[in-house]
């Protein structure tokens, strides 16, 4: 029996988010539920959970076909620019100028070069997932970015 990648990919996260979940409650508990140390982990825990157990229902259910994957030069050059683009995020933009503002122009750039979405699709879901961070961590957890 052969197993996919799919599914052993599913495996993986679900054992990871069993972990984080678990490991959460050896974390203290605080007087908010927001706000206690173990918040975070039991949240990544759960939601890898549910997406594990998503993607393990997409791999029952997809017929394998055996396709040969070829490297192409086009997928090359997005990957060199993509790891480019991410060393120039962590060495450089978040240093200059400031976590939230280098992750909006990371998560922009790595839209446009995917060609997947037009520019103002680009923009709003960086605008978008930006804002989701900003408010998430520093609205429900009070966590400060630098």
């Amino acid at each position: 029996m052969k197993i996919s990648k799919e599914f052993l990919l599913g495996g993986i996260v679900l054992a990871i988010g069993i972990f984080f979940v678990i490991e959460s409650y050896q974390l203290p508990p605080g007087d908010h539920p927001l706000n206690s140390s173990r918040s975070f982990p039991m949240l990544l825990g759960s939601c890898l959970i549910l997406l594990s157990i998503w993607q393990l229902l997409l791999a029952r259910t997809k017929n394998e076909k055996d396709e040969k994957y070829i490297t192409s030069s086009v997928s090359m050059k997005r990957g060199f620019i993509f790891i480019l683009n991410t060393l120039l995020y962590i060495f450089i933009l978040m240093p200059l100028i400031g976590f939230l503002s280098s992750t909006l122009v990371f998560l922009f750039v790595g839209l446009m070069v995917y060609k997947e979405v037009s520019w103002y699709t680009a923009a709003m879901v960086s605008v978008g997932m930006v804002g989701f961070i900003y408010l998430v961590f520093e609205k429900l957890m009070y966590i400060r970015f630098p």
